[in-house]
């Protein structure tokens, strides 16, 4: 998904600072509608070693460095 993908790379730099087991948690009425139903119909959505995902029980998208040595 486009949307998904820029929304990565405008980000990037935030991202990639992730820890090992950090999570960036956003407030899913604060992100895109496509963005949050896009996710909601598949698990995840991974670019650049980012992994973006929604969290159902507290509706939040979540992001989460998966590029860590």
């Amino acid at each position: 998904m486009k949307k998904l993908k820029r929304f990565v790379e405008e980000n990037f730099e935030r991202f990639s600072n992730l820890e090992e087991d950090e999570v960036y948690e956003l407030d899913a009425h604060y992100v895109d509608d496509d963005i949050v139903n896009y996710l909601k119909d598949n698990a995840q959505f991974n670019h650049n070693g980012i992994a973006v995902y929604y969290e159902g029980g507290s509706d939040e998208v979540w992001v989460e460095n998966t590029n860590i040595d």
